[in-house]
């Protein structure tokens, strides 16, 4: 039976250094909380494939449920795990006040989660030191968890309210055209001086978003609104067709050119994060090896003439190793996008370049 108690004093621990990692650590997330959220993500994108007139509210519900799935697991395993522990100790080391004969592995249950949550009825009494520790012990990890549980999904909206601000600024930009006409009304109407200030303000805003996914990887891209406005993929589409068209349009303006190697880092460094939390290993190997081919070179082509209207034709070339990086960046915008797409079993539009 020692084998017994020790089986669930390893349940315990493994049960806590999961909400640690994912509670606790700024860029972790413990593999429990981490296979729960794939499997609610990945039966509510299926549900709501199959019920298109209500996906949207379908969708909305994979937040909470992913919150509130881990955190019962997490539970529920911190319950069984002390039940365990404390059950070959029941008959010798615990003092019982019923008369419903000897004490089985339903009253070690009874026993743990009246621990766990703090609740102690009373009518369970450990005797013995090593009783009166797990007891302890138990009541402590269950204390440390729920407070640790209430603080975490009150962080979490306000870190879903990040990404919201970010998708809603980016569509008010675009107001429902694309991210090289935003890019090149910021460049016509402000000049090169406040179109460099714009593209580091959309990186630091891009930065933000990034934080979110390494802190909140349960909820970062699972918590979804019933308005589409809100939805992180059309903002991440106009972020890489503006990024593009800055990377483009530095080969043309030189005091461009270090704002839009920042916005081409963060949006890069972003979408590696998200490819590492989110989507395959495909796409992740893609992402760190891209390999442009003629058609991404064509979408340079076409938005160095989307914007020739405001630029400068100094026949320069878009950044240091020619119309190739801005490819290459074309690419992996492309391949992100459509692995995106693909784990949110939603339809990837063209691009702005693409619908030309």
């Amino acid at each position: 039976m020692v084998f017994v108690s020790l089986l669930g004093l390893l349940i315990v621990v493994s049960a806590v250094c999961d909400a640690a990692a994912t509670v606790l650590h700024p860029d972790a997330e413990g593999l429990v909380a981490g296979r729960v959220r794939k499997v609610v993500w990945r039966s509510v994108a299926v549900a709501g494939a199959r019920l298109p007139r209500v996906e949207r509210r379908v969708l909305a519900l994979a937040g909470p449920l992913i919150v509130a799935s881990t955190f019962l697991v997490w539970i529920t395993l911190l319950i069984l795990g002390l039940a365990l522990a404390v059950w070959p100790m029941l008959e010798e080391g615990f003092e019982i006040q019923t008369d419903m004969g000897p004490a089985g592995f339903a009253d070690a249950l009874y026993f743990a989660g009246g621990t766990i949550t703090v609740l102690g009825y009373g009518d369970l009494t450990p005797l013995t030191v090593s009783g009166q520790a797990v007891s302890l012990v138990g009541a402590a990890v269950g204390f440390t968890l729920f407070t640790g549980m209430a603080t975490y999904a009150i962080e979490v909206i306000g870190g879903v309210s990040t990404r919201n601000r970010f998708a809603l600024s980016v569509h008010d930009d675009t107001r429902d055209r694309g991210g090289v006409t935003m890019f090149a009304e910021h460049l016509s109407d402000g000049g090169a001086s406040d179109t460099r200030t714009q593209c580091r303000d959309w990186a630091a805003v891009l930065r933000e978003v990034d934080e979110l996914v390494h802190r909140y990887p349960l909820v970062a891209f699972t918590y979804r609104s019933r308005r589409d406005e809100y939805d992180p993929e059309p903002a991440l589409r106009h972020m890489a067709e503006a990024t593009v068209a800055a990377l483009v349009a530095s080969g043309h303006e030189p005091s461009l050119r270090t704002s839009a190697q920042t916005l081409d880092l963060a949006l890069t460094r972003l979408q590696r994060t998200i490819a590492d939390t989110y989507l395959t290993g495909e796409v992740v190997r893609r992402l760190r090896d891209p390999r442009p081919d003629d058609h991404d070179r064509r979408a340079v082509e076409e938005v160095e003439r989307m914007l020739a209207a405001g630029l400068d034709d100094t026949g320069g070339a878009p950044v240091e190793g020619g119309r190739e990086a801005v490819a290459e960046t074309v690419h992996r915008c492309r391949v992100f996008l459509d692995g995106l797409h693909a784990w949110a079993r939603s339809e990837a539009p063209p691009y702005e370049w693409d619908a030309r």
